[in-house]
């Protein structure tokens, strides 16, 4: 693939995908669709009921030394208010489960809006991929009714330090649904890395290794996007941004089902993230 046609693919012309006013995934054809799909990223337009302002601007009252939300305790590894040694991110990262009690009440309803847009996603690529809705439940270990985990995460890069911004990876989980301000966002095509354009009125989404996971037995499975975030230079403004993810129970398993609803394999969530782990820091 050359440069060009690379750079074609995550520019202008890169899928994008409305919500209809029932709540379903809108591309402009089926080509579009399974461009996406193949790619594993596209944008989505962001809903007007959808109050991206109000959570842009919570994000921006972290960068206060003095905010409460700074004090917020770690649990374990993964949440709470943490700045990482290893790359540029300073972010406050909270589950589901915790946002009521640490969250404001709009971001909390935020995080919930986001959450019905995932199982949406979730939702139509297993519809899209034959898989029976009575599977889906089982498959998506919990997500599409309500359940799984969910993480929301309001992320700086730090420009006064000089590591990396945050390396190549795939997501572990199903989706990310990421709001970003500067560049800095690239994904991998054929073994190089182009940027990924900044879409106004757009919001990113992504495809993890758990969707690529439970899908591919079906008719139409997804790809895990790979991707890395560019150390932001101390010349530059600061890079904010909203990430949203949609996993499975932590504590479940993934099933993935075929198009007549048979279980072709299955893995526990823990040993499938372990897995990932393991790869990403060998």
């Amino acid at each position: 693939m050359t440069a060009s046609t690379s750079s074609c693919l995550l520019g202008d012309d890169l899928p994008v995908a409305s919500l209809s006013e029932s709540q379903a995934l809108c591309f402009v054809n089926q080509d579009e669709r399974d461009r996406a799909w193949g790619l594993g990223i596209f944008y989505l337009a962001i809903p007007e009921s959808l109050d991206l302002e109000g959570a842009r601007r919570f994000g921006l009252t972290l960068l206060d030394q003095d905010s409460p939300y700074r004090k917020i305790r770690q649990y374990g590894d993964f949440e709470g208010f943490i700045a990482l040694e290893n790359n540029q991110q300073t972010k406050l990262a909270l589950r589901r489960c915790h946002w009521d009690q640490h969250y404001p009440t709009e971001i909390a309803a935020f995080g919930r809006m986001l959450d019905a847009i995932g199982m949406m996603i979730i939702s139509d690529v297993l519809s899209h991929a034959g898989i029976p809705d009575s599977c889906w439940g089982e498959a998506s270990g919990g997500y599409t009714v309500g359940e799984g985990t969910a993480f929301l995460n309001f992320v700086h890069y730090d420009t006064s330090t000089s590591n990396e911004g945050l390396r190549p990876h795939t997501d572990y989980g199903f989706v990310t649904i990421l709001d970003a301000t500067k560049p800095g966002l690239q994904v991998e095509l054929n073994g190089a890395f182009w940027d990924v354009p900044l879409r106004p009125g757009c919001l990113a989404i992504h495809f993890g290794e758990a969707l690529r996971y439970i899908t591919a037995a079906s008719s139409k499975g997804v790809s895990a996007v790979r991707h890395r975030v560019l150390s932001q230079e101390a010349s530059n403004s600061i890079r904010n941004g909203i990430v949203y993810f949609a996993n499975p129970d932590l504590d479940g398993d993934l099933v993935q089902f075929d198009i007549y609803g048979e279980c072709s394999s299955q893995t526990s969530v823990s040993d499938f993230f372990g897995l990932l782990e393991r790869q990403l820091t060998q």
